[in-house]
Parts: C-alpha cells; structure tokens; sequence
C-alpha cells in the first residue's frame, strides 16, 4: 500500500491529502517481518477506509481509520474463517534526512527516497494487535478430538465412545 508524497513533501507544514482507501487489496506475501503473525501470508486483505496525510517539520503525519476482513486460524478446530477488524493508525512517517537524537525510529517509519510512503507494514502490525491470541470460528466451537484430530464440529469422531479420550 504504496503512495507517491512527492508533492505533499514539497509543501509547508500543515498541507494535507486524503486518499481514500476503498476496496484496496493488501498482499501480505512481499512483506518483510522478523516476527510471527497469526495471518495467512497467502491470503490477502480486504481493505475500506481513508488515511489523511499531513505534512509536518519532521516528514508526514497520517491518521487512517480502517475496516478490513482477514482469515485467521480457530485454535480450537484448526478451520480458518474470516474476522472483520477496525483499525485506527496515527503515526508520523520522517523523511530519509531526519535525524532524532531523542527517540530511535523504526526503518518503516521512513518515506523512501523516491518519495514513497508505505502503510503496509503499519497496517500489519495494526490487525495484529487486534486479532485474539487465540482466535476462535464461534463460540460453540468445540474443537478437534485429542486422538485422532477429528473436527467436532462436523461429527461425532469414533473413538469417542472408547474409554482412551
């Protein structure tokens, strides 16, 4: 989820562009992350929202409000399903040049010296705080069977009936 801010980077503090997000595909396949994530990286993400983009001192401000819908995994049953989220990011995006003596900064929160701003690995990080832990399909799920991993949901498994479960 790529923008060109070449002009808004031009402009004086306080400019502001909006760019409407509506049905945006995020592919999580091409993003780099050295930690786990409850998604399915073959799976991608629906996306509706705006983000407003404002030019400050240091580089771009943006402040997004999203829904999107991703495919999880149940702890339980092991099926995936499909959980809708709201997102709310307000993170400032520094230039190449900018240089903090105060704070350490991550290098995705830099705007690449082509002058392209990249929300992606932000929005990453966003559904992944608010996914659960250990999502779960419903709250009647009941799960897979301890011995032969039977999904309980569909069916009784066969050794139900045996005193070994």
């Amino acid at each position: 989820m790529e923008f060109n801010v070449a002009q808004l980077i031009k402009d004086s503090p306080g400019a502001i562009k909006s760019c409407p997000l509506s049905d945006h595909l995020l592919s999580l396949e091409n993003q780099t992350t050295d930690k786990m994530s409850l998604l399915d990286p073959s799976k991608e993400i629906s996306l509706s929202g705006t983000a407003d983009m404002i030019r400050t001192d240091a580089g771009i401000w943006v402040t997004a409000i999203l829904n999107c819908e991703v495919v999880c995994q149940c702890a339980r049953c092991l099926t995936p399903h499909t959980r809708k989220l709201s997102l709310k990011i307000d993170e400032e995006y520094y230039v190449n040049t900018y240089i903090s003596n105060t704070f350490e900064i991550e290098k995705t929160q830099f705007i690449s010296n082509e002058n392209i701003l990249d929300l992606a690995p932000s929005i990453c990080d966003h559904i992944d705080l608010e996914i659960p832990l250990n999502p779960i399909c419903s709250k009647n799920c009941a799960g897979i069977c301890v011995n032969c991993g039977f999904n309980l949901n569909l069916d009784s498994c066969i050794c139900k009936n045996t005193t070994e479960c």
